[in-house]
């Protein structure tokens, strides 16, 4: 990765950190500020680096692919740096295609309260940008145990175990179906089932729990994931409800699945309930996600129209001030992109 020309002088300035890394030297002059760093090069295409400061101090970030190309798959990390050059934990992560038709990311937001005026010297900020190219000829074998008997071999038995049912010891009923388990599983995968099945909660007791608020489905794929650590890609809706549980009881793995398929399917017609969802759950990735794709202006101009949008302004104030920050500037920036 090489610049093509910083200057000293310039608002925002770059300087070689390591192979894929490149430090922006960030000056801010007043606000709102809109700037844009020399051309560099990497992965052999031509990049630069947009930055908005708005009048609340917030900085947004874009990554813009100058150099024509069919399609760049990327993933973009900007992390502020402290005084002393060290990371600090103010950090956002982007993924995108590039192509000639497609050469904006969008936004990394760092809100103003993330970075103090202690990261602040001389009017000058620093941020890491590291980019990552991914590469379609990778190809990885699967992983063989020193035995060279497959090493998913234990899950698979997992699985077994719970399609036989043999030796169950609880059962659950889920919506009017019935469900049989082995707590020592479920306990060693969840703390929340730990909590009750071998705790002091009362469905320690119990040989049949009745289950409030899920549908039978979910559960039937929460067990599954439980059992074989796998998940089948069902469609949005269900992937909101397989979150919403995952959350309940505090199946890291799953919930990261869950939000990972609903940032890749996110449409006009899933974002907004998405966007609650995400609220609502503390999913920061997936609202990041879906802030950016709302704030779009075709797509916002669409999305007004909606009651679900009516509902999200009554039930949601703090979403609704964040995506109409969020318009704002994807406004703003399109200004600075399309008319320098």
């Amino acid at each position: 990765m090489a610049s093509s020309g910083a200057n000293s002088a310039a608002p925002v300035c770059i300087k070689e950190v390591s192979a894929g890394s490149l430090k922006f030297e960030i000056y801010m002059k007043e606000y709102p500020s809109f700037e844009s760093s020399p051309f560099f090069t990497f992965g052999g295409h031509e990049w630069q680096l947009k930055c908005c400061i708005n009048y609340s101090k917030d900085v947004h970030l874009l990554l813009v692919l100058i150099s024509d190309a069919d399609e760049v798959k990327a993933t973009i990390d900007f992390s502020l740096l402290n005084k002393d050059g060290g990371l600090s934990w103010a950090y956002r992560r982007v993924s995108h295609t590039f192509s000639s038709k497609a050469r904006l990311t969008d936004m990394a937001l760092l809100r103003r309260e993330l970075y103090p005026e202690a990261y602040v010297t001389n009017g000058c900020f620093n941020v890491l940008c590291t980019i990552f190219i991914a590469s379609d000829t990778t190809k990885v074998k699967p992983n063989q145990s020193s035995s060279g008997l497959p090493s998913d071999s234990l899950i698979e038995q997992l699985g077994d175990l719970l399609k036989s049912q043999n030796i169950s010891d609880v059962t659950f009923e889920v919506d009017g179906e019935i469900f049989n388990a082995h707590r020592v599983v479920l306990a060693a995968r969840s703390p929340v089932f730990m909590a009750e099945l071998f705790g002091p909660m009362v469905e320690a007791n119990k040989k049949c729990i009745k289950l409030e608020g899920m549908m039978a489905e979910v559960f039937k794929d929460l067990l599954h994931y439980i059992y074989t650590d796998k998940i089948q890609d069902v469609g949005t809706k269900f992937n909101q409800r397989l979150l919403e549980a995952a959350d309940r009881y505090a199946l890291d793995g799953l919930r990261k699945i869950c939000e990972d398929r609903l940032c890749r399917d996110i449409t006009l017609d899933t974002v907004l309930s998405s966007l609650g969802l995400a609220d609502q759950h503390n999913c920061g990735r997936l609202l990041d996600y879906c802030l950016n794709f709302a704030a779009k202006p075709e797509n916002l101009l669409q999305l007004t129209l909606r009651q679900q949008y009516l509902e999200l302004m009554k039930n949601s104030p703090s979403v609704f001030a964040k995506l109409s920050e969020r318009a704002s500037a994807s406004l703003a920036f399109q200004k600075i992109t399309y008319n320098k």
